[in-house]
């Protein structure tokens, strides 16, 4: 605050000599700009204090800054509107020239600053606040959100939304001021649930081969595992130097997130691999009994028996041709019993199952 002065008159009597001096001394002129105000959006309030100005010498100019939402800037208490919280400086100016300042605050009640917010989306397991970003101070201000399902506090100006269904809900929220009119706000939350991400079948190859992955149920994919050529791809290739588990992780079309895995066998080129079931009924998959590697040992004797002990199939140099035949006639579905003598003094048991 600026202080200035107004003369007021003095005199001073010596009595010995009898002298007298006459003067004038100086009042500072007082601004008042009045108390803050607080005032709801689109509405107004007068300012200036009761008198605005005193002591010094009237008459009293007045300049109110900024002059933007004021009914006039050159009143002692002009009426102001602002839309935004504004300080407002006052400035009084005596008939003497002498000056002084003051301020005052004019704020706009949050009321309306505070909303449900945007329609949105979420996905199934996450949360979500509701309630657009306001001023932290309330100011008596109450909430009330309806309905109350799924959120935490639904008496808060920002509740938190944790779905355990899928769907879509309306909110409204009711904002009361002890001095502004009432507001609502509604807000329409959609959830959706996460996508099915399918990695695909296992699959089995022989050491140093490739194979094509196949994932389905999302727009896009990130794969992750051993010598993969492209994992921004629904279908990679891949060469894995050893038997390993792949994982896929997905985004669907709603933005939600879904992950599978798969498993690739891989068999090391020396390493015989006996499929303990076929089924021979000329498909074209999986009709003859299959035996990997087998080629590796081209002097091999298979016999195969049923559970009886009787022989019903016996081969050298076995090529994985057996059909599930005993001359020409089908075997019952069953599980048989073999004998595969490797040529080389080593022979290897097992059963198999037929399955028509």
């Amino acid at each position: 605050m600026t202080i200035s002065l107004l003369l007021h008159r003095y005199r001073i009597i010596t009595s010995l000599l009898c002298t007298f001096l006459t003067g004038s001394y100086a009042q500072a002129v007082t601004a008042d700009a009045g108390p803050d105000k607080m005032i709801c959006p689109a509405s107004s309030a007068t300012i200036g204090g009761s008198p605005s100005a005193s002591a010094g010498t009237a008459p009293y100019a007045y300049s109110w800054f900024p002059a933007t939402g004021l009914s006039s800037a050159v009143v002692p208490n002009p009426v102001a509107f602002p839309t935004t919280p504004t300080w407002y400086q006052l400035i009084v100016t005596d008939a003497n020239a002498q000056k002084d300042t003051d301020f005052v605050f004019v704020d706009i009640n949050p009321v309306y600053q505070f909303n449900a917010g945007q329609d949105t989306s979420i996905c199934i397991g996450a949360s979500l606040t509701l309630g657009a970003a306001a001023n932290s101070n309330t100011n008596g201000i109450t909430f009330s959100w309806s309905p109350t399902l799924f959120l935490d506090n639904p008496t808060a100006p920002r509740p938190i939304y944790t779905p355990i269904a899928t769907g879509t809900i309306t909110y409204t929220v009711t904002i009361t001021s002890p001095n502004c009119p009432t507001k609502f706000s509604t807000i329409t939350v959609t959830t959706h649930g996460l996508p099915t991400i399918n990695a695909g079948p296992d699959v089995t190859i022989q050491e140093g081969q490739t194979t094509t992955l196949n994932a389905t149920g999302g727009v896009i994919y990130w794969w992750t595992g051993n010598n993969i050529n492209y994992n921004g791809t629904y279908n990679p290739d891949v060469e894995p130097p050893q038997t390993s588990v792949y994982i896929v992780e997905a985004v669907d079309e709603n933005g939600c997130y879904g992950n599978d895995s798969v498993i690739v066998y891989v068999i090391p080129n020396n390493e015989l691999v006996f499929y303990n079931t076929f089924t021979p009924n000329n498909d074209g998959d999986n009709d003859t009994w299959y035996i990997g590697n087998l080629s590796k040992y081209p002097n091999n004797r298979i016999e195969v028996f049923n559970r009886y002990g009787g022989l019903v199939y016996a081969k050298a140099s076995y090529d994985n041709s057996w059909d599930g035949t005993n001359f020409g006639d089908k075997l019952p579905e069953a599980t048989y019993y073999f004998i595969l003598d490797l040529g080389n003094g080593e022979k290897v048991s097992g059963s198999v199952t037929i399955v028509r």
